[in-house]
C-alpha cells in the first residue's frame, strides 16, 4: 500500500460494505454499477441512517486526521476513481460537509481543503491477498478499533468462509476470535440464511434476527429440538423448524389481530431451554393466543415447589436456633413476626384442607 492523497470527488462509497448490509431491504450492488450516480446517491442516503452527525460535528471542529487515513483501491470499472475499502462513514461526513459549503454553510478551511485532497491508503491489486478487503474489515472492526454489531462480523466470516475457502482455525487467527466462537457466528448466520430461503418466511428474514439465532444455535437443547446439522449447515426437523419461525415472526390470532412475535430477544430465546424440557409448557407455547410468559410460568412451577419447600425448611431451622435469651428479650415486633407467620401456616393448611375436600 502507498500512502497519497486524493481529491473526495474521486472516491466511490461501497454501496456493499458491511454496515450497510445489516439495514432492512439492503439489495447487493454489482461492482460495475458502483460509480453510477444514482448508486453512489442511493449509498449517501443508506448512510446517513448510520448517525453520521456526530462524526461530521467532529471533523467540523477537530479536522480530519490523517493519521485516520482512508483504505481505497483502483476502481477497473471507471477513470480515475478508487473504491472505499475502509472509511466510507468518514468519507460520508465530508461529503455532507462538502455539500453544506457548497450550499454557502462557513466550513472551516482546514476542512475545506481535505475536499481536494482526502489522506488515503491506496491497496494496490499486485500483491495483495484476494480477501484483502475482508483482512481490513476484520482487523478494524471484528474485535478490534471500533466494533461491529453481530450480525456484520458474522457475515465477514461466512465471506471469508464461503468465498475465500479460509477454514475455521485460519479465521480465528485472522479476526483474533476462539475456533469456537467463529463457528458459532458462521452457523448463527447460516440459520439466519436458512429462512431468508424459506418461501414462506424469507420477507421476515431480517439481519435484526441474527441474535435470536446465535443464542438458538448456543443452546444444546435448542439446536436438539430443530435437529441442527452441522455438516450441512441447517436445521432439518421441519415442523420444530416452522414452529420456530412462528415464534420469532408477527403472529395472527384472529382475523383482525396481529400480535408481536412471542420471541422477541435473545434472552427470550433462552427461556426455550426450560419451556422445551416440560411437555405442558410445550403445548403452551404453541398456543398462538398465549404469550411466552405463560409457557414460562408452567415451566417453572416445579422450581418454584422446589423452592417454597427449601425456604420453609430454613424458616424452621431458623426458629429452632433462635438462642433463649434472644427469646427472652422478644418485643412486639418480633411476636408479631412469629405470630403472622403462624397465621399465614394455617391459612396455607386451611387451603389445604377445603381443596383435598373437593
Amino acid at each position: 500500500m502507498r500512502a497519497e492523497a486524493l481529491p473526495l470527488n474521486q472516491l466511490l462509497l461501497d454501496p456493499n460494505n458491511y454496515r450497510l448490509q445489516e439495514q432492512d431491504n439492503f439489495v447487493q450492488i454489482e461492482s460495475n454499477r458502483f460509480h453510477l450516480d444514482r448508486v453512489q446517491n442511493g449509498t449517501m442516503t443508506r448512510l446517513r441512517r448510520e448517525n453520521l452527525r456526530p462524526l461530521r460535528d467532529s471533523i467540523f471542529s477537530n479536522g480530519f486526521l490523517e493519521i485516520e487515513r482512508i483504505v481505497v483501491a483502483p476502481y477497473e470499472h471507471a477513470d480515475n476513481k478508487y473504491l472505499v475499502i475502509e472509511g466510507n462513514r468518514r468519507v460520508a461526513a465530508l461529503l455532507q460537509l462538502k455539500e453544506e459549503f457548497e450550499g454557502g454553510i462557513n466550513v472551516p478551511q482546514s476542512v475545506v481543503d481535505v475536499f481536494d485532497a482526502v489522506p488515503c491508503l491506496i491497496a494496490d491489486a499486485d500483491g495483495q491477498d484476494a480477501f484483502f478487503r475482508e483482512a481490513i474489515m476484520g482487523i478494524r472492526h471484528v474485535g478490534g478499533i471500533k466494533e461491529w454489531g453481530g450480525y456484520q462480523r458474522a457475515k465477514l466470516i461466512a465471506d471469508l468462509q464461503d468465498t475465500h475457502a479460509l477454514d475455521p482455525s485460519s479465521i480465528a487467527q485472522r479476526l483474533g476470535l476462539s475456533v469456537q466462537e467463529v463457528n458459532r457466528r458462521y452457523r448463527a448466520y447460516r440459520a439466519l440464511q436458512q429462512m431468508r430461503d424459506d418461501e414462506v418466511y424469507s420477507e421476515f428474514a431480517t439481519a435484526s434476527m441474527y441474535p435470536l439465532f446465535h443464542e438458538a444455535i448456543s443452546l444444546p437443547s435448542v439446536r436438539e429440538w430443530l435437529n441442527w446439522n452441522a455438516a450441512e449447515n441447517e436445521f432439518q426437523n421441519e415442523e420444530n423448524k416452522e414452529i420456530f419461525y412462528q415464534l420469532i415472526t408477527p403472529r395472527n390470532v384472529g382475523q383482525d389481530d396481529e400480535r408481536e412475535p412471542k420471541i422477541r430477544t435473545y434472552a427470550e430465546v433462552r427461556q426455550l431451554r426450560e419451556i422445551l424440557a416440560n411437555a405442558d409448557a410445550r403445548a403452551e407455547l404453541l398456543r398462538l393466543d398465549r404469550d411466552l410468559v405463560d409457557a414460562m410460568a408452567i415451566a417453572t412451577q416445579g422450581n418454584m415447589a422446589r423452592r417454597w419447600r427449601n425456604e420453609v425448611a430454613e424458616a424452621k431451622s431458623a426458629l429452632a436456633n433462635i438462642p433463649g435469651v434472644e427469646i427472652q428479650s422478644f418485643g412486639e415486633e418480633e411476636t408479631q413476626a412469629i405470630n403472622e407467620l403462624i397465621q399465614q401456616a394455617q391459612n396455607v393448611l386451611e387451603m389445604h384442607r377445603r381443596l383435598a375436600a373437593q
